[in-house]
């Protein structure tokens, strides 16, 4: 169960096929594992990189969403030696320019690792 777990999602958009839409599809999948950060969707801070890295700090896991420019990304190689650096595990999903494919990918990878947390009747009202 995750259903504690910080999942802090690292990503580029400079691949084009990672946008807004994607990562709001993702957020729909990761709000049945629990809490999680997506600096896109989430990020109002003023001082935005401190923001960040203080989201990281707190994680429990690493989402990776890999896609074509993810070693070009000093964001992202940073966030991945961050996460090495502090024992917080990495799992990395295959993003491509299908959307679809690439929220089944999560989907496939998330069900393999964890089980949905339970929720009772009152969460679900």
């Amino acid at each position: 169960m995750v259903s504690d777990m910080g999942i802090f999602v690292s990503y580029t958009t400079r691949d084009h096929y990672i946008d807004r839409k994607l990562l709001e599809s993702v957020s729909e999948v990761l709000s049945e594992y629990g809490s999680y950060y997506i600096d896109l969707l989430h990020n109002d801070s003023i001082d935005k990189q401190r923001h960040v890295e203080q989201m990281l700090s707190q994680a429990q896991l690493l989402l990776l969403m890999s896609s074509n420019s993810i070693n070009e990304s000093e964001w992202v190689q940073w966030e991945l030696r961050e996460a090495k650096r502090n024992c917080i595990p990495i799992i990395a999903v295959q993003a491509s320019f299908d959307r679809e494919e690439t929220v089944s990918n999560l989907k496939f990878k998330l069900a393999s690792k964890f089980k949905k947390p339970i929720r009772t009747k009152a969460e679900m009202r």
